[in-house]
C-alpha cells in the first residue's frame, strides 16, 4: 500500500479477543448482524474520507473490526506496520469500543513513531483530556465534527512543527511539550449534509461483513436524513443534550431530498440491495416530505430491493400511507424503539407516547403490509419486576399478531442489553435524576472494564431498583422469555428454541461463576473464563456443565407467558 495522508480506522470492541479469554454473552443482540466485536463503523468516517481525498489527501479507511473477525489468521501487528500514513485516525465514537481503540492507538504508535495518532468520536470527544493525559501515544483527540478539522490537522503537520500544528488546529485536545493539556477552539458545524459524501464505499476495506450482509450475501448500507437530533432520550449519546454539549450542533443539518436521490442512484449503480435511512423524516418538517414524494416520484431502481425508515413516535395512517406511495423501494420496513412497556419508564426516559398509541401505529402498519420491527432496551433506570413482566407480555401480544407459521411476519420484536451507558448522555451526567447509579465514570476504569473477560463485568451502571448482578440475570432472563414467546407462537421450530434455551443456560452457569470470582484477580478470571470457552467447545460437557448448576435463580419469573 502506498504511503497515505490519513488512514482511519475502526477496531473492534476488544483488540485481542482471540489471545485472551472473550465471553461478550448477549452483548450484540443491540445488532445482531455485527457481532460482540461490533464491526460496523460510524458512517462519518465514509464522509471524512471523502471530504478529504476531494481536498487532494490520499485517505483509505480500514474497517479493522472487520478484517479482524473474518481473517482468523491475521496477525495485527504485521497488517499494521504495512500501513504507512503520516496520522493514522482511529474511532473512537461509541464507548464499548474503549479497550479496542487504545490498543490500536499503541500499536500505530509503536509501529509507526513519526506518525499522528489521533482519536476520534462522541466517546473521544467526552474523555478528551484524560485520553491525552492518560495515554502518551495518543498525540490528540479530534473534538466534535470532524472533516474539517481532520483535514486542517493534516495540512498543518505537513507545513509545520507538531505541537505548532496541533495549536493552528481546530477541534484538537492535545499534551503540549510541558504536560498542559490544551484545548484550541471550535469550528463552526455544518448547516447542510449535502456538502458530504456518504457514497465512497470505495475508500472503504474489507466489504466482507458491514457492506455485505452474512445472511443473504446482498449488499447493504445505511444513509442519514440529518446530523443531530432533536430528542433527549436519557441515556442516548447522540441525543440534542449531547449534541449539543459535546458538538456544539444546535441545529440540525439536513440532507435535501435531490441529493438522498443522488445517493441512492449510486448505490444501486454499486449493487445495492438493502439501504437503512437513519432517523426519522418526520422531524425535517411537512415541505421536506412532500419534496421527498415528488423527488423518489416514479423511481426504478436496477438493484435496490429494501430500504428501512425509522419511526421516532408511532404514526398516524396518512403519514404511513405516505411512505407507501413514496415507492422508494419494492419493500419498505419500519422499525420503532418504544424500549420499554411502561408508560411511566418510557416517558421518563424520554419517549413521549404510551403503549396504547405504539399498539395503534403496529396494527396500521399490518393493515398497510408494511414489515415493522419493535425494539426494547434492558434495562432502564425506573424499570422494576413487575413492568418487566408486562414488557414480556407486550411482546407475547406484539408477536401474536403475526399469522401463524414460521417466516410469515410483519412483525418482529428484539431487544438489547444497555451494558454501558452512554458517555454524555443526559442519564451519564445526571445518573440519580434517571434512576442510575454509576459504577464508574471515567475513561480508564470502562478500558480496564472492557480488559476483563465476561460481559457482566462490563456494566458501567446499577439502577434504582436492580445491582449489576441483578442486571445480568434480567438479560437473561429477556432471553428466555423471547425465545420461549416465538416458540409458542409457531414463529420459531422446537430445535431452535432448545438450542436457544441451551445457550441461555449455559451463560446463567458462566454467569454464576464468575460471579463466585468477580473480586479475584484478572488474571484468575482470565483463567476460569477459558475453562468455560473450552468446556462450550464439547456438547456433552456443556450439558454436564449446566446441571451442576441452579438454573432457577433467576429475576424475573413469567408463566403467564405460556398459560393457554
Amino acid at each position: 500500500m502506498k504511503e497515505l495522508d490519513v488512514v482511519l480506522m475502526h477496531p473492534p470492541s476488544v483488540t485481542y479477543f482471540r489471545k485472551k479469554p472473550f465471553l461478550p454473552g448477549p452483548l450484540h443482540r443491540t445488532v445482531p448482524i455485527y457481532t460482540p466485536l461490533f464491526i460496523m463503523f460510524p458512517i462519518g468516517m465514509v464522509s471524512m474520507a471523502s471530504y478529504l481525498e476531494e481536498k487532494g489527501l490520499k485517505v483509505k479507511v480500514i474497517n479493522l473490526a472487520e478484517k479482524m473477525l473474518v481473517e482468523r489468521s491475521i496477525n495485527l501487528e504485521s497488517f499494521l506496520r504495512k500501513i504507512k500514513s503520516r496520522i493514522y485516525g482511529i474511532g473512537l465514537h461509541w464507548i464499548v469500543h474503549s479497550q479496542g481503540a487504545i490498543e490500536v492507538a499503541r500499536l500505530c504508535k509503536s509501529l509507526h513513531p513519526s506518525s499522528i495518532v489521533v482519536l476520534g468520536g462522541l466517546t473521544a470527544t467526552y474523555f478528551a483530556n484524560e485520553i491525552v493525559r492518560r495515554f502518551d501515544f495518543i498525540d490528540c483527540v479530534i473534538r466534535g465534527e470532524g472533516e474539517r478539522p481532520l483535514y486542517e490537522l493534516a495540512i498543518n503537520t505537513k507545513k509545520i512543527g507538531k505541537f505548532e500544528a496541533f495549536s493552528k488546529t481546530p477541534n484538537l485536545t492535545f499534551k503540549a511539550r510541558d504536560g498542559k493539556i490544551i484545548s484550541t477552539k471550535t469550528c463552526r458545524v455544518i448547516n447542510s449534509l449535502d456538502q458530504l459524501n456518504f457514497t465512497r464505499l470505495d475508500l472503504v476495506e474489507p466489504h466482507t461483513r458491514t457492506i455485505t450482509s452474512p445472511l443473504t450475501g446482498a449488499k447493504l448500507w445505511n444513509l442519514p436524513f440529518y446530523r443531530g437530533c432533536m430528542l433527549n432520550c436519557a441515556t442516548c449519546g447522540g441525543s440534542r443534550y449531547a449534541y449539543s454539549k459535546l458538538m456544539k450542533r444546535n441545529r440540525i443539518a439536513y440532507r435535501s431530498p435531490e441529493r438522498l436521490l443522488e445517493d441512492f442512484m449510486i448505490l444501486d449503480e454499486m449493487g445495492i440491495k438493502s439501504i437503512f435511512l437513519f432517523q426519522d423524516p418526520r422531524f425535517c418538517g411537512r415541505a421536506y416530505l412532500d419534496k421527498l414524494s415528488n423527488v423518489f416520484k416514479g423511481v426504478r431502481w436496477s438493484n435496490i430491493r429494501n430500504v428501512g425508515i425509522e419511526l421516532f413516535f408511532p404514526a398516524s395512517r396518512d403519514y404511513l400511507e405516505r411512505i407507501k406511495s413514496y415507492k422508494i423501494a419494492e419493500n419498505i420496513g419500519l422499525s420503532i424503539s418504544p424500549e420499554s412497556a411502561s408508560d411511566d419508564v418510557r416517558c421518563a426516559h424520554g419517549r413521549m407516547y404510551t403503549t396504547g398509541e405504539l399498539l395503534k401505529t403496529v396494527h396500521k402498519a399490518i393493515e398497510l403490509n408494511l414489515p415493522i420491527g419493535v425494539f426494547f432496551m434492558l434495562t432502564l433506570g425506573l424499570e422494576n419486576k413487575d413492568s418487566l413482566r408486562r414488557m414480556f407480555l407486550l411482546w407475547k401480544k406484539l408477536l401474536s399478531l403475526n399469522k401463524s407459521g414460521i417466516g410469515s411476519r410483519n412483525v418482529s420484536v428484539d431487544f438489547g442489553p444497555m451494558l454501558l451507558l452512554d458517555p454524555g448522555s443526559l442519564a451519564f451526567d445526571n445518573p440519580e435524576k434517571y434512576g442510575y447509579r454509576l459504577i464508574f465514570k471515567d475513561f480508564v476504569s470502562h478500558y480496564n472494564a472492557m480488559n476483563l473477560p465476561h460481559w457482566s463485568l462490563w456494566f458501567n451502571y446499577e439502577t434504582k431498583n436492580f445491582g449489576r448482578s441483578k442486571l445480568s440475570r434480567i438479560v437473561l432472563d429477556s432471553w428466555e422469555a423471547l425465545v420461549k414467546t416465538k416458540w409458542r407462537l409457531g414463529l420459531m421450530t422446537e430445535k431452535e428454541m432448545e438450542l436457544e434455551i441451551f445457550i441461555v443456560n449455559f451463560e446463567r452457569a458462566a454467569l454464576q461463576d464468575i460471579e463466585e470470582k468477580s473480586s479475584k484477580s484478572i488474571e484468575e478470571l482470565e483463567e476460569l473464563a477459558a475453562e468455560v470457552i473450552e468446556i462450550s467447545k464439547d456438547r456433552v460437557l456443556s450439558w454436564n456443565y449446566i446441571l451442576t448448576h441452579n438454573l432457577n435463580d433467576k429475576v424475573i419469573v413469567f408463566p403467564e407467558l405460556f398459560e393457554e
